[in-house]
């Protein structure tokens, strides 16, 4: 398969999960960037259970994926680094949702672009990712999960040869990348010409 999976919507590396996760040993970790995260029980709507990621892409949303892919047992773990706080803490316990300490309010990242611009420039910096790893890389194996509104500026996607992101992603049994143009559209910050599609085409180049 495809070591690199780009889609449109988030919950839609369901499938791509599936694939890599047949053909693994182990039920692998997950470590997801995502700007916000609801990470909400997917039983919430009293739904019967999807019984396979094709089935859960027609009716999951709001991130229920993570939940769903855990019960199920396709996944053993999953760490979301985010940018904004969860409304509620994820209730799978082997669900985490990580905000770098120094993280602006919401607020200030939504309403002050010119206080948030500096902490935006630097989230797939070392100094951001390294705060936020404290066991360091994942066990192996493990999906890199990238929701292209975790990246709001161009400038945070000057990454350097050698970087943590870049060897995160080459020890990475897949990458799963989510261009989610709809949320790039709306949070990226002024002045800036991003979508998801193209920050999604520049990940792939950096990272594979």
């Amino acid at each position: 398969m495809k070591r690199c999976v780009t889609v449109s919507l988030h919950h839609e590396v369901l499938e791509a999960w599936e694939k890599f996760c047949n053909s693994s040993a182990v039920a692998p970790q997950v470590l997801s960037l995502d700007f916000h995260t609801d990470t909400l029980n997917c039983q919430r709507r009293n739904i019967p259970l999807p019984d396979n990621a094709a089935a859960a892409v027609r009716v999951l949303h709001h991130d229920e994926h993570f939940d769903w892919a855990l019960r199920t047992g396709m996944i053993s773990r999953a760490v979301i680094i985010a940018l904004s706080p969860c409304a509620a803490p994820p209730e799978h316990p082997a669900l985490e949702v990580r905000n770098h300490p120094d993280m602006p309010e919401l607020q200030t990242l939504l309403n002050d672009p010119d206080h948030a611009r500096p902490f935006l420039e630097n989230v797939l910096s070392d100094n951001f990712l390294f705060r936020l790893l404290p066991d360091g890389f994942p066990r192996i194996p493990y999906i890199l999960d990238i929701d292209c509104d975790f990246i709001l500026c161009a400038k945070a996607l000057q990454i350097p040869p050698g970087s943590l992101l870049i060897k995160l992603a080459s020890q990475a049994g897949l990458i799963t990348i989510s261009e989610e143009n709809d949320w790039v559209k709306i949070l990226k910050l002024p002045g800036e010409i991003l979508s998801g599609t193209t920050i999604a085409g520049k990940l792939t180049g950096i990272l594979t």
